[in-house]
């Protein structure tokens, strides 16, 4: 037999063997597919199903009945506070803007978010009387070497805020 001949008959087995193996894995394919099928279908595991989704929302529900409404008083406490101290802290400066609604979110731990408004009418473009504006209060901080910190504790300076386009 040829050199040839031996490679003809090599690739032909090698040929028989990926179809082999290729109807092996149709085979395979399909009847997973056929089992997925009979699984979903079948009513003991949508009751199963059902039965899970129960439990998850009893679980949330339980979560939720967990919070201590001692410690939620706690937390509207100090934000209600920190709402006012900051209000002060804004008036006495001038600024024209007061921290107008806080949103606590009941998670374990709590969230706190505080919203901004301006105390005038936004769509004049002037400062309230006796108001300044937050660039000048700014500027001003700068000039009598007073820092201004955000709330990270990072402190923020005139030329940090102009790098940062704000």
């Amino acid at each position: 037999m040829s050199f040839l001949d031996r490679a003809k008959q090599a690739a032909q087995q090698a040929a028989d063997q990926a179809k082999a193996a290729a109807e092996q894995a149709r085979h395979t394919v399909t009847e997973s597919a056929d089992k997925a099928s009979a699984v979903m279908s079948d009513p003991a595991t949508a009751e199963k199903a059902r039965q899970a989704l129960t439990r998850a929302k009893k679980g949330i529900s339980t979560a939720i009945d967990r919070i201590d409404p001692a410690v939620l008083a706690d937390v509207v406490i100090k934000a209600t506070a920190l709402q006012e101290r900051a209000n002060a802290a804004l008036k006495a400066k001038g600024s024209p803007y007061r921290i107008s609604e806080i949103g606590i979110g009941a998670a374990i731990p709590p969230s706190v978010t505080f919203s901004i408004a301006r105390t005038d009418d936004p769509e004049v473009d002037i400062v309230p009387e006796g108001a300044v504006a937050s660039t000048e209060l700014l500027a001003e901080a700068a000039a009598s070497g007073e820092t201004v910190q955000a709330l990270d504790g990072t402190v923020l300076d005139e030329a940090t805020l102009v790098a940062e386009g704000t």
